[in-house]
């Protein structure tokens, strides 16, 4: 019998006012990836999957914590924050700046400390998933080197797993600085959005099926590579 059954997902996602110009395609493909993990489930009846989502700009918002994806309210996009009213939706206003280490370290430190003992007891294990489309450049609560710390900690075991998404040149050299593992680094293009998160669908069925198979994979952003 599978022991390892959760797997928490967590997404924290850029939405500063650079995000702007793919605000559509950051909401639709989020949108979508609930709908493919909800077949996840169906697919994999014995594995459950619990979803987190951390939006970011210079203030961080924690939109869904740890809820199973028939649970979820969709993202929409709105560029007037004061025009924020709808109650069964959740609103993605790109504006503001990055505070790329803060959304880090507040998600993954919450995540650690009410999954902590499941994972000690060998019960599931942890995806982040980090997209950006900038620098950090506003953070105040979470440095570099905590950051830096708190993933490489993590990352030594076999239970968290983190990758980092950039649409800067230098993506791949920030992740490996924060001591994410380089095949789990990429840059991505602003216009192909879509695809990037379609690509993120399928590593998410590979990793569903390898737990399956009692395995727990490192190289997650596999499918972003071919």
């Amino acid at each position: 019998m599978l022991k390892n059954k959760k797997t928490y997902y967590q997404l924290i996602l850029d939405r500063s006012g650079s995000m702007g110009s793919c605000a559509e395609e950051a909401v639709s493909g989020f949108n979508e990836q609930v709908q493919q993990i909800k077949l996840l489930q169906e697919k994999y009846p014995e594995q459950e999957f619990l979803v987190s989502l951390t939006t970011f700009n210079h203030r961080i918002s924690m939109d869904i914590d740890r809820q199973r994806a028939s649970e979820i309210k969709e993202l929409y996009v709105s560029f007037i924050e004061s025009h924020v009213s709808n109650k069964d939706a959740i609103a993605y206003v790109p504006d503001g700046m990055t505070a790329l280490y803060d959304a880090i370290g507040l998600s993954v430190s919450h995540l650690e400390n009410v999954i902590g003992e499941e994972i000690a007891r060998d019960e599931a294990t942890a995806v982040v998933v980090i997209i950006t489309d900038g620098w950090e450049n506003s953070s105040r609560e979470y440095s570099y080197e905590e950051v830096q710390r708190l993933i490489g900690r993590l990352e030594k075991t076999n239970d968290w797993t983190f990758s980092y998404l950039g649409a800067t040149p230098d993506a791949v050299n920030i992740a490996v600085n924060l001591n994410i593992m380089p095949f789990n680094a990429m840059c991505f293009n602003k216009k192909t959005f879509k695809k990037t998160y379609q690509n993120l669908n399928a590593n998410l069925d590979d990793y569903a099926r390898d737990k399956q198979a009692y395995r727990k994979p490192k190289d997650f952003l596999r499918k972003n590579k071919s």
